[in-house]
């Protein structure tokens, strides 16, 4: 009789300590839910943050300058075009068609806030400046007076050089096209 008390009472202290098991175990379940909560909504501010500075911070001026001188150098812009096969051969500039009138019209800007280009032909005999014209003058004048200054209102100025043939009436001459190119910091 002495046994089957001291099984009951080993019995119970099982039973309980079991209970206090599971009771432990939903308040632990609780406190990491809570845990692993607020973590989820630290790493989503951290990365909206990150989103935010990183869109925030892209710089577009030399991407754009870079378009506007390919669209410039392989166009049929400036590019001396064969009359029969319309053929446009890339790196050799017709001089008629080195105006701003046809360049104008063939690379048009809507926005007035874009990229303003200035394009010289440098002879590489004598390396002075043979032809010049503008993509967007009244722009470039505007933007050339508040270059590398600081600031959304301000503008950068990339420089491209590009080797090239150049015809005058038969003739043809090697020379170098120079683009400076002023883009408006936004």
């Amino acid at each position: 009789m002495m046994q089957s008390i001291k099984l009951r009472k080993l019995k119970v202290k099982n039973i309980s300590t079991t209970h206090a098991n599971k009771k432990g175990q939903v308040q632990y379940f609780l406190e990491s839910a809570f845990r692993i909560g607020f973590l989820m909504v630290a790493l989503l501010a951290f990365f909206l943050l990150v989103n935010f500075y990183i869109v925030n911070r892209i710089d577009t001026n030399r991407l754009q300058s870079e378009v506007t001188a390919n669209r410039i150098i392989y166009s049929d812009a400036i590019m001396l075009q064969d009359s029969i096969t319309k053929r446009v051969y890339p790196g050799i500039i017709d001089v008629d068609l080195f105006n701003e009138k046809v360049l104008s019209s063939k690379i048009d800007y809507a926005n007035t806030r874009h990229v303003a280009v200035k394009l010289v032909i440098k002879d590489n005999i004598d390396g002075k400046d043979k032809y010049t014209t503008y993509l967007n003058e009244g722009d470039y004048t505007t933007l050339q007076a508040i270059l590398n200054k600081q600031g959304e209102g301000s503008a950068t100025m990339y420089i491209k050089n590009y080797p090239i043939t150049y015809k005058n009436g038969n003739e043809y001459k090697f020379g170098t096209l120079v683009m400076n190119i002023i883009v408006p910091n936004s």
